[in-house]
């Protein structure tokens, strides 16, 4: 070590003066031949010397240097690891205790005391990730360990740092336990509720009611107040909301035990902020989480996160029609205001349009007609669902089709754009076109997601209605000449009420029988409604392929995928499901089958199982007792995800 420590810090100098010495005795040679011959034999002698005794001297000198130094390197290294405030032990690849130093005995007396308390598998897991850092547990203190490796030559060994944690640890947990969530609080329905209910009896309800919140409010030692006459805000910590997720927050089933006169149980909508750095920002997220548990038809909990993140709890009762027409009267009167202060009128539904959609985008259109003359329906793909009826418009030559991309071209900042049957901009015809106009309209009867259009000028979504054409039916009743409606459009608007119900058998209400009875009475005929759902008979004959390879599951589920593609297979996932509900003992049913693209799948449920929230999951929606979901896996791969789906909320 020290001869090449000289060789290289030394030696290019020596050669440097051997050099000049051997040039200059060559010099002197030159003038007297004596002199230089001298020179020579005094330049030989110098290095016969340098290298018998300097060198020698100097390579001693600097091999006791490097062992002093050493000795003191394993002297400080040895005192640090042993004396040192981290507890520190070597292990090999099959986890066996090497080395340890003082402070580790202090809290590991042998190594069968520390395996007793350290998981063996945990430590290893280091030689497979070095970087990580763990915390483990031993007693009642928290350590964090880190792996240091031992160099090039001992791959085989790590070094582990153990730093006690506990009181950052305790610290972490007091903060995330402590950190407040606001929660709003709606009771829904309360003026029906009262309304519902003898005068003498409705203070006792209302008690009731308060009484039951504000009991469970106490149980969480949160703070509560009243802030209007079915609204509540509420305070409390963190770890109170972990139990609530936990448990499926209770009082929303609870709730529903209070008695009453109306003909539909009490029910709370809850919107809960959490995880903001500001009680403003905690605010506007419980704020936005009710509204969206409002927009998804009450029952239930909507959580908002720091970050966006939305968790949506309850929703199991079926939603109870509670619209007035007087709101169908403003609504029909400020679409009418935008139809006559814009240029052009462009509607829209969702991709791959069934009968609602296209009826409701008919609806609007004849709407629209009346006041201005540029109106477009965008329309990029006919399929199956729509392929009579869509024909039956065109044999009409009232209406206008165009595709997305001369839509774009047609778009301006002052052009209206109307989307219909969804509020998702993802899964309308031309998601581009919303950013392009400053005036949106949004007429969906779904429930609320959270990809929801924002900004739109006018948002027009009851999920108590059957369908959207039954909307669109009510807005042309309060919109200029409500009897001035053609026989097609009365008919296309009650196809789309006709498939969104199921012919009337479920999702119905007093308003959904009112609007088709104006439909009849506009000149629509059952018989021309009927023809538009006719189907193929290779069709058929996969609709009774697909119910017949049916499975049921625990608790009434039934499930059944086609690895057959159809172009319409939208279509017949759907009327499947709708079949197997007709089966004995079956309380819902999911159906998948691959279409042009992607894989269709359908949800249908007698409402004790909330298919909207299941296919919520996998990025569908709907309702709860009709949704529906588009994949890229494949149609088995997607059944698959409904059951674990279903198996994870304990369904199955």
């Amino acid at each position: 070590m020290a001869s090449r420590l000289l060789h290289k810090i030394v030696e290019p100098y020596l050669k440097i003066d051997l050099i000049v010495m051997v040039f200059l005795s060559f010099c002197v040679l030159w003038f007297s031949l004596p002199a230089g011959i001298l020179c020579l034999l005094l330049v030989v002698a110098v290095q016969v010397y340098h290298g018998k005794f300097t060198r020698t001297r100097t390579l001693d000198q600097i091999d006791s240097y490097e062992e002093s130094l050493s000795a003191d390197r394993d002297e400080i290294a040895r005192a640090f690891t042993e004396n040192s405030p981290l507890l520190m032990s070597l292990i090999d690849m099959e986890g066996r205790l090497l080395w340890s130093n003082q402070r580790f005995h202090a809290v590991f007396d042998s190594e069968e005391a520390f395996f007793a308390k350290v998981d063996k598998s945990t430590i290893t897991g280091f030689f497979d990730k070095p970087e990580k850092q763990i915390i483990i547990p031993v007693d009642e203190r928290m350590y964090r360990v880190t792996a240091g490796t031992m160099g090039n030559y001992d791959r085989d060994k790590k070094m582990l740092f153990w730093s006690n944690v506990t009181g950052y640890q305790i610290v972490k947990e007091l903060y995330g336990d402590k950190r407040p969530c606001v929660a709003f609080i709606n009771i829904d329905n309360y003026d029906d509720l009262l309304a519902s209910s003898p005068s003498d009896e409705q203070s006792s309800i209302t008690a009731g009611i308060d009484k039951m919140i504000r009991s469970w409010a106490h149980g969480m030692d949160a703070a509560i107040s009243k802030t209007r006459s079915n609204r509540y805000v509420m305070l409390f910590e963190h770890q109170h909301l972990e139990t609530l997720i936990a448990e499926k927050f209770p009082i929303i089933n609870e709730i529903h035990q209070i008695e009453t006169k109306a003909d539909f149980p009490t029910s709370l909508s809850i919107g809960v902020g959490a995880g903001a750095k500001t009680l403003s920002e905690l605010q506007n997220y419980a704020g936005d989480a009710l509204d969206l548990a409002l927009g998804r038809g009450g029952d239930q909990v909507v959580i908002k996160r720091n970050g966006g993140d939305i968790e949506f709890y309850g929703g199991g009762l079926t939603t109870v029609e509670k619209r007035n027409k007087g709101k169908s009267r403003i609504v029909a009167h400020a679409l009418q205001q935008l139809i006559t202060t814009s240029d052009r009128v462009i509607i829209m539904g969702h991709t791959r349009p069934d009968m609602d959609s296209f009826g409701a985008a008919i609806g609007v259109y004849h709407m629209a007609k009346r006041f201005t003359a540029n109106v477009d329906i965008v329309l990029n793909e006919v399929g199956e669902a729509i392929e009579i009826i869509h024909e039956a418009a065109v044999a009409a030559g009232r209406f206008s089709f165009i595709t997305s991309d001369r839509a774009m071209e047609l778009v301006r900042s002052n052009t209206l754009l109307v989307v219909v049957d969804t509020h998702i901009g993802g899964l309308t015809e031309c998601p581009k076109l919303i950013g392009k106009t400053d005036k949106l309209v949004v007429i969906d009867h779904h429930r609320r997601s959270k990809e929801a259009i924002e900004n739109a000028t006018l948002t027009y979504m009851e999920v108590y209605a059957s369908s959207t054409s039954e909307l669109i039916a009510e807005l042309l009743q309060y919109s200029g000449d409500r009897l001035d409606i053609g026989k097609f459009e009365a008919e296309a608007l009650l196809a789309g009420i006709t498939v969104d119900t199921k012919n009337f058998t479920v999702n119905t209400g007093v308003r959904t029988f009112e609007a088709a009875s104006w439909l009849r009475r506009s000149g629509a005929d059952i018989a021309a409604v009927r023809n538009f759902f006719k189907i193929r008979l290779d069709f058929f004959q996969k609709k009774v392929n697909l119910i017949a390879s049916a499975e049921i599951l625990d608790n009434g589920v039934a499930i059944a995928y086609t690895k057959e593609y159809d172009p319409a297979m939208q279509v017949l996932t759907s009327q499947v499901a709708d079949e197997l509900l007709d089966m004995r003992g079956v309380q819902a049913a999911f159906v998948a089958g691959k279409g042009k693209k992607v894989t269709m799948l359908s949800g249908r449920s007698m409402g004790q199982v909330n298919v909207q929230m299941i296919l919520e999951k996998l990025g569908g929606g709907g309702h709860l007792t009709t949704a529906g979901a588009q994949l890229e896996a494949s149609p088995e791969e997607a059944i698959h995800q409904v059951v674990q789906i279903m198996r994870d909320i304990e369904i199955l």
